[in-house]
């Protein structure tokens, strides 16, 4: 076969103005191109907002930023060197500011709080956890004050005056300084204040082992991750049953070993919760001319966890916002007429389910539907109303002796992508994560942060309640479960949905307010909490 040969084609070369003038020409279409594209999209998206992360709606927040925030804003704690140099409430005065005959409603009360130690002297730094309040017991009247550390030995504390009458000012040293310093010791990368016992179960075989968020252990695991969720806990690898066979779990508190004999004293009910004496008594608050502005706006759902200090105040024991107008949603009628043709999705913790415990009493056409287990789960229906209560208690960490049926309960996050559109979901978390470090919480509330996004994309008129926490009983054990670490939770969840479209319902200033240290607080302040947050749901 005879082969052709290829001859070279000789192009004629393209002239160098040629090309100039194609080059110039293209490099000005592209420039006009993008002119009008950044044109287009400053005015469709706001540019300088996605510029600036301060005015980006829907910032992305790592763990690390929102515990960088939280650290900054308070103040640095004490270094403990014996419990006489620690800060004292016996022995710390509390002083008005500028003393007067009365004073009108509407106007703001403040005190001087001057810190000094068990021996008499006078503290020259901040950090002590402080609550106060203000209240009228004749009249079922209080609300808590806000303190401002002055970072040298003195707080002041402002009162916002809602009332008239006799005006009673409490202030409480809830840990000193240094109590706060072991505190945060013992709390961070501590992992072994809960000790997890895991039950495997295949047929009529069952095996145990120990189980956590961080294991300690030179044995082979089985390891339970949620990746999409950075989630993570692992249990023992059981001697013969595989890992898959994990039923349930149940927890016990574990010995904290690094500390000595004068910190646990100081962190004992002999030094905690204790109440300062005032240089002054009742205060007479009269109503005067001019009055007090009381809030006539609705109740709406809003952009930001921010709300006045206080957030509101109880009179003759109901609750009254001090930024929108609440109803009155307390009787069974009323709570009907705003529930009917709702589910209501109650997610976190048993601080949640006293909401549902609430409204199965009051509305006595709602019944538990089984099978049920209050411990982890629990649907109350009214067929007539067409209300629906459901209460779904938040995956591990949790904190109890009782067995925990492991896949019964459910990562917070996941539960809120399960929502319908035209649900109410209330969450309440951090009871049960006060025994772990900071970061454990805050990545939990990162992943609902993302799960809240997801779900306003889908359905935004969906309303999204955030229950923060409420105090607990002084008996607690402090290095366990302390209110100082539920005061930095909260700041935490302020912090992670601060620009969400959600309702807060400030619990821990309602239990401040009511100085009801408990776990699970009295149907007053759990009907109260219900209240205001209908007052968002039905606010015509």
């Amino acid at each position: 076969m005879a082969i052709m040969s290829i001859q070279p084609v000789h192009l004629t070369p393209v002239p160098v103005r040629c090309r100039s003038n194609f080059l110039i020409k293209t490099l000005l279409l592209i420039t006009a191109f993008a002119i009008c594209f950044y044109l287009y999209f400053c005015r469709t998206y706001n540019w300088m907002s996605l510029m600036d992360p301060a005015k980006n709606q829907f910032r992305e927040m790592s763990v690390d930023d929102i515990m960088r925030s939280v650290w900054d804003d308070l103040p640095s704690d004490g270094n403990f060197s014996s419990i006489e140099s620690s800060s004292s409430g016996q022995h710390s005065v509390v002083n008005l500011e500028q003393p007067g005959a009365q004073y009108c409603v509407g106007d703001s009360l403040i005190v001087l709080v001057n810190m000094k130690d068990h021996r008499g002297n006078p503290k020259v730094h901040g950090g002590d956890f402080i609550l106060a309040r203000i209240h009228s017991p004749n009249l079922q009247a209080s609300a808590s004050g806000e303190v401002t550390d002055l970072l040298n030995g003195s707080y002041r504390v402002r009162f916002r005056l809602f009332w008239p009458g006799d005006v009673l000012v409490s202030v409480l040293l809830m840990h000193s300084s240094e109590a706060v310093g072991i505190l945060r010791r013992i709390s961070a990368h501590n992992y072994d204040k809960v000790i997890y016992t895991g039950t495997f179960y295949s047929g009529n075989k069952t095996e145990q082992s120990q189980c956590g968020i961080r294991l300690k252990a030179d044995k082979p695991l089985c390891e339970y991750r949620k990746k999409e969720d950075a989630e993570y806990y692992a249990c023992v690898r059981p001697e013969t049953l595989p890992c898959s066979t994990l039923r349930t779990m149940r927890s016990r508190n574990g010995p904290i070993s690094n500390m000595t004999r004068d910190e646990r004293l100081l962190l004992g009910r002999k030094y905690t919760g204790i109440k300062m004496n005032s240089s002054f008594g009742p205060v007479k608050v009269i109503s005067c001319p001019a009055g007090t502005h009381r809030p006539t706006e609705k109740c709406v759902t809003g952009f930001g966890m921010t709300s006045p200090s206080p957030s509101g105040y109880f009179f003759k024991n109901r609750w009254s916002s001090s930024s929108c107008r609440t109803s009155n949603f307390f009787s069974a009628d009323a709570i009907s007429r705003c529930l009917k043709g709702r589910n209501l999705k109650l997610m976190g913790d048993s601080t949640v389910r006293q909401w549902q415990e609430t409204l199965i009493r009051v509305l006595k056409g709602l019944k538990y539907v089984k099978p049920y287990d209050t411990h982890y789960y629990a649907l109350a229906a009214d067929p007539q109303m067409n209300i629906t209560v459901q209460w779904k208690m938040h995956g591990h960490p949790f904190v109890t002796g009782y067995n925990v049926v492991k896949d019964a309960v459910g990562y917070v996050a996941r539960e809120v992508d399960r929502v319908a559109v035209g649900d109410v979901v209330v969450i309440g978390v951090g009871q049960h994560f006060r025994l772990f470090p900071l970061e454990i919480f805050v990545q939990r509330l990162i992943n609902m942060r993302k799960a809240i996004l997801r779900l306003h994309e889908r359905s935004p008129q969906t309303l999204v309640i955030i229950k923060l926490e409420n105090t607990r009983e002084f008996r607690s054990e402090m290095t366990h479960m302390s209110d100082w670490f539920g005061l930095v939770q909260n700041l935490a969840q302020r912090k992670v949905f601060r620009d969400l479209k959600v309702v807060l319902v400030d619990a821990w200033d309602m239990t401040t307010a009511a100085n009801t240290f408990a776990i699970h607080p009295n149907s007053i302040i759990v009907s109260n909490e219900i209240a205001l947050a209908l007052s968002h749901l039905c606010n015509d």
